[in-house]
Formats: C-alpha cells, sequence, structure tokens
C-alpha cells in the first residue's frame, strides 16, 4: 500500500514554526550568555525540548494527518522537513545577532575553537591551518552552521524517534 505524503510538507511548515519558535527563544539564551555565563547552562538544559517537540509532532502527524499508516522513511522524512523549517527562523535570529547586536560573535567562536584545538595538544599544521583560514561570511556561516546542521540534527533524531513515534499510540499513555 502506498504512503499518501501530500500533507509532509504542510504539516512539516505547520511544526517547524513552532520548532522555529522554540529554538529562537533558546538562541536568547546563547545571546545572553556572554554577559551571564549560567544563561548557557540554562540553555543547554533547554535542548532537551528539541526531541520532545519532534517525538510530539511525529505522533500528532501519525495520528491526525496519515491515519496511523507512516512509514519509517515517511516518519523520517517529516523530520528532516520539520528540522529544515524551523532553522529557516533560527536563522532570521543569527543574522540578527551577529550582524547588528554582537558583529564580532564568530571572531570570538573561531579563536576559541583554535584555543580548544591547541589545548587538544594537535599537530602543528593543524592549528596552522585554523588560524590562516579567513572567517566565514554571514551567510556562509548561517548556510553551514545553521540550516545544514539542523537538518543534519534533524536526520539523526528522526532516526532514533520514529520508531518510538510510530509504536506509540493514545491507548499506550492509559496502560
Amino acid at each position: 500500500m502506498q504512503e499518501d505524503k501530500s500533507q509532509l510538507m504542510n504539516y512539516a511548515m505547520y511544526g517547524g514554526v513552532f520548532l522555529g519558535l522554540f529554538w529562537m527563544f533558546k538562541y536568547l539564551f546563547v545571546m545572553g550568555s556572554t554577559r551571564i555565563p549560567a544563561l548557557n547552562i540554562l540553555g543547554s538544559f533547554l535542548s532537551i525540548g528539541t526531541p520532545l517537540i519532534l517525538f510530539y509532532f511525529l505522533v500528532k502527524y501519525k495520528n491526525d494527518i496519515v491515519s496511523n499508516t507512516m512509514g519509517y522513511w515517511h516518519g523520517v522524512q517529516f523530520g528532516i522537513m520539520l528540522f529544515f523549517f524551523a532553522s529557516l527562523l533560527e536563522a532570521v535570529i543569527v543574522f540578527v545577532h551577529i550582524t547588528w547586536i554582537d558583529q564580532a560573535f564568530v571572531g570570538k567562536l573561531y579563536e576559541n575553537m583554535i584555543e580548544t584545538v591547541k589545548a587538544m595538544n594537535l599537530s602543528e599544521t593543524m592549528v596552522n591551518t585554523l588560524e590562516n583560514q579567513p572567517l566565514p561570511t554571514t551567510l556562509n556561516y548561517i548556510f553551514s552552521n545553521v540550516v545544514l546542521t539542523d537538518v543534519f540534527i534533524g536526520l539523526i533524531l528522526s532516526a532514533f524517534i520514529v520508531p518510538f513515534a510510530r509504536r506509540y499510540t493514545p491507548a499506550n499513555r492509559k496502560s
């Protein structure tokens, strides 16, 4: 039996708005952590919300849209699309942050990365390569460190969470 994937994009966009708004809220803690380091811990703690939101929208999509006929790869596709649309919203706040609020953020991030590599006593050629590498442009940084990273995380999380979402039914919750 062929699965109906006609609502996949629509519902992924719908769920992506909520996940993206959550990520925007979570990113406020990243922005604030430059002044108050404890906010970084709270922001990290909020990361547990991402797989929970994914699970919620997978179950809701499975029950309400595809009538409990969601295959494994169908669920993974939904998760990837959900994360893609959410990453577009997160990209907006990252763009505002690194363009207007803290222009030195990316530079400081790369300085910390180079210091970490030096502290790990990795090869000098690697350290020199990282030091001589130019900083990415704003759009390149957002594409590679926000959009692609979020989609990859969506793929990995979906691979693990889809089987649980496929087995979960409201009747399982009562027992």
